[in-house]
């Protein structure tokens, strides 16, 4: 499974990832809303966990873009 964590704060991201990773998972991280939205297209995740409130774009609007 393919997993985008999105947070502006790099080490919360980092550790998510670093633990979804230790359980068999293919996750990447990125730092914010536009960012994710670019790697949703290439990396084609099966989920993505975000952080809600993000300087530029937030969370939602990057969810909404995405669907």
């Amino acid at each position: 499974m393919k997993i985008i964590v999105v947070d502006d704060e790099p080490v919360i991201a980092d550790t998510l990832v670093n633990i979804l990773n230790g359980e068999g998972y293919n996750a990447i991280s990125t730092s914010n809303g536009r960012s994710a939205i670019e790697w949703s297209e290439k990396f084609e995740p099966d989920v993505i966990v975000s952080d809600v409130i993000m300087p530029g774009m937030s969370g939602v609007d990057a969810a909404k873009s995405i669907l």
